[in-house]
């Protein structure tokens, strides 16, 4: 009998033995078993196999493992809490974004140079300006952000880059000894943009009528037969200082019950005459619903410095109101611009599709979403001449009739197609273009009067434009 006792101690012993070593084998997981652990030990005390001394130490060690455990686990999560929202927060504060759009294609159309010759071949930027540009934007602070922008146009027919590449297929980039290349002639300016507040740019950049004339025009082929070109022909829309400009300040207010105001100056610059070359902007855009309205208002004086008259003076007054109203899959729009040279008399130009001219331009069209990808636009543009009639400058209305079909495969893709016919006085002596001042491939080799006559014209455009 006391033999067994002695075993049975004897492995009450072993087995306590066994339970402190499987303790200790699990002081690394201690942590997540302190409480089970705590458990086991007052067993151990409660049968005998531990002292009370020995139960003080190993809870006390398994406390301290818990500790550092939890202070460890503590750390990490923290640590990676913070680099998580330091990348997050510098993606949130700085970005960068290259991006651009491209078009190109075939065109066939008649009077289409001074000699009315016909021209044919690939057409520069048919759809819209060829652009590429960057724009790098830091968040100032959760309403602000400050951004540089600079874009710069450029020709897919012959590579050239900068102010009137797409015009005449070669870039002005050459300068003098006091104007720089005019690589970034689309945009390069400062910008705070702010919800609260509103947008504030500064350097070169688009006005409000470049914004207008985008929107309100129903043609989607903005470079062919649409209201850019009738606009450089009565000089709403160039640039020279009207739809764009060199040392701009503009302003455009938070959207305040659908309304935002918009007002610049760009300034001449010209020593001891602040006026010279100082041009001045103001209207505003309204959108409610479906509906949506613009209205611009222009002081301009064009020119060059050594024309002392018309950089002093106020040589293009514009006033630009459209509106356009969306119903289901159409989109209808109307417009009246009156552009007037209060200065003097000035009328259009005979060799080229500029000037500052008196004359109110009336348009209008629509655009029909045939399905989800395919959409039909058609437009309507009205020129009357109200400069003083002369023997030799006289009757250069303008009446143009466009429309096209375009089908948009992919989001950024456009495939197209367009017919546009401008019908003229029988003796018109201003010169006119359905298209944005290209070079054509056939016709005349002369510097000017490319794509410009003073007879009818009509001309079909097939091109892709893909945006990036």
């Amino acid at each position: 009998m006391q033999t067994d006792g002695v075993r049975m101690k004897t492995k009450g012993v072993r087995v306590g033995l066994m339970l402190i070593a499987v303790a200790l084998g699990l002081s690394s997981t201690l942590v997540r078993a302190g409480d089970d652990m705590r458990v086991l030990l007052e067993l151990l005390l409660e049968k005998g196999i531990i002292t009370q001394e020995e139960f003080d130490t190993k809870l006390k060690k398994v406390a301290e493992l818990a500790e550092i455990k939890e202070f460890n686990q503590a750390q990490d999560i923290r640590r990676n809490a913070e680099i998580v929202e330091k990348r997050a927060e510098q993606d949130r504060k700085f970005k960068t974004m290259f991006y651009g759009q491209v078009s190109a294609g075939y065109y066939s159309a008649n009077n289409m140079t001074s000699n009315n010759l016909d021209a044919s071949g690939m057409s520069d930027q048919p759809r819209g300006n060829n652009r590429v540009g960057l724009k790098i934007a830091k968040e100032l602070e959760p309403d602000v952000t400050a951004m540089v922008t600079l874009e710069s146009n450029f020709s897919t027919r012959t590579g050239a880059l900068g102010r009137d590449s797409g015009g005449y297929g070669q870039a002005n980039n050459g300068g003098t000894s006091n104007v720089g290349a005019s690589v970034f002639d689309r945009e390069a300016n400062f910008r705070l943009i702010s919800k609260q507040y509103g947008t504030v740019v500064i350097g070169r950049g688009p006005t409000l009528q470049n914004d207008l004339s985008s929107a309100f025009d129903a043609r989607q082929n903005w470079n062919f037969g649409a209201l850019k070109a009738i606009g450089r022909y009565t000089g709403f829309h160039s640039a020279s200082g009207v739809n764009r400009a060199d040392k701009l300040i503009r302003y455009s207010s938070p959207e305040i019950n659908g309304f935002i105001l918009d007002t610049g100056v760009s300034f001449g610059g010209v020593a001891d005459n602040e006026e010279k070359g100082t041009n001045y902007y103001l209207g505003g855009r309204y959108k409610q619903e479906n509906f949506e309205m613009g209205y611009n208002h222009a002081e301009v004086r064009l020119g060059s410095a050594s024309q002392p008259t018309s950089q002093t003076e106020v040589n293009n007054r514009v006033d630009f109101i459209a509106a356009k109203y969306m119903m289901n899959a159409m989109t209808m729009n109307a417009g009246y611009v009156i552009t007037r040279n209060p200065t003097q008399t000035q009328n259009f130009d005979t060799s080229k599709t500029a000037g500052a001219v008196d004359a109110d331009t009336l348009f209008a069209g629509v655009v029909y979403k045939i399905t989800p990808a395919l959409s039909w636009n058609g437009a309507y543009y009205y020129v009357q001449d109200k400069s003083p009639q002369t023997a030799t400058n006289k009757n250069n209305d303008v009446k143009m009739l466009a429309t096209g079909l375009t089908w948009t495969p992919y989001k950024d893709w456009d495939l197209f197609v367009d017919y546009a016919r401008a019908l003229r006085e029988q003796d018109a002596s201003g010169a006119f273009t359905l298209y944005d001042k290209w070079k054509p491939d056939t016709g005349s080799s002369t510097t000017t009067g490319y794509a410009e006559s003073k007879k009818n014209q009509s001309g079909l455009s097939i091109g892709a434009q893909y945006k990036f």
